[in-house]
């Protein structure tokens, strides 16, 4: 039942992503869009910071690739970016993340519904 949840949702986001067109865009930039947008859901959760860096050097595509795509997604409404610190720490960079509006944000809580309770990390308590 999860997996149909994940499916739905991935798929909502996708739909977004090839609904909007660019002038001049080729379907190879829509693939490299929608090959940013599944590397940026799945390690946005890892723990350190998904930046255009970091999907340069997953991808080996030039950073400037990356930006002129990672600007459509933004201009989608699919990706947020957040500025950080480098991980230099020197200067800043953008963190980048998916952008939920009210539908993905209500087909996320089911899937956290439909996780039966002991399946479900503990949740720590408010002291």
């Amino acid at each position: 039942m999860q997996l149909e949840f994940v499916r739905q949702l991935i798929r909502m986001f996708i739909e977004r992503i090839i609904g909007e067109t660019f002038p001049g865009e080729t379907g190879a930039a829509r693939l490299q869009q929608l090959g940013l947008f599944v590397l940026i859901f799945a390690y946005e959760s890892e723990g350190k910071p998904v930046t255009a860096t970091l999907l340069s050097e997953l991808t080996g595509q030039s950073r400037n690739r990356v930006y002129k795509q990672l600007e459509k997604l933004d201009e989608v409404g699919i990706i947020q970016r957040t500025e950080v610190l480098s991980r230099h720490g020197r200067g800043r960079t953008y963190q980048l993340s998916i952008k939920h509006n009210e539908k993905t944000k209500r087909l996320i809580e089911a899937i956290g519904d439909s996780i039966p309770a002991k399946a479900k990390p503990a949740r720590k308590r408010r002291r």
